[in-house]
């Protein structure tokens, strides 16, 4: 049987986390990417789509979902903020660039190292996602 590490939070680590994410939130929300200081170097981002793990691009996936005719946003988000970073459990909503409905439910995991973003996990509804990547990849 394997035994569970139980870690401690630590108060600093959390209000460091805190800070990071309120100042990542608003460029989430609005679909583009954060101020570059935010992101460590070589900040990756891994999906359970497909298990895939890529660099981080400067331009949000859902950005250019957007450009490609993508008409989406985010709803329904709630933050919790824990020691080396946070979770974001949201919804993207619209429509893909043939204007067929999108609902992808989602949960990010943030991790930070050395107070700024290091990685991304993404876990979405891989059914969801086909409706937003069916057209135009």
């Amino acid at each position: 049987m394997t035994e569970a590490v139980i870690e401690r939070p630590d108060p600093a680590g959390i209000a460091q986390a805190e800070a990071l994410a309120r100042r990542w939130l608003p460029a989430f929300l609005a679909g583009r990417r954060a101020p570059e200081d935010v992101y460590a170097d070589a900040v990756s981002t891994w999906h359970n789509t497909g298990e895939w793990e890529a660099a981080i691009e400067r331009t949000p996936s859902r950005a250019r979902r957007v450009a490609d005719g993508a008409d989406l946003r985010v709803e329904d988000v709630r933050v919790r903020i824990f020691d080396g970073g946070w979770v974001v459990q949201s919804r993207t909503v619209g429509t893909n660039p043939e204007g067929e409905p999108v609902r992808i439910a989602s949960c990010l995991v943030v991790t930070v190292r050395d107070g700024r973003i290091a990685r991304f996990e993404e876990y979405a509804d891989s059914r969801a996602t086909d409706a937003l990547f069916a057209a135009g990849g």
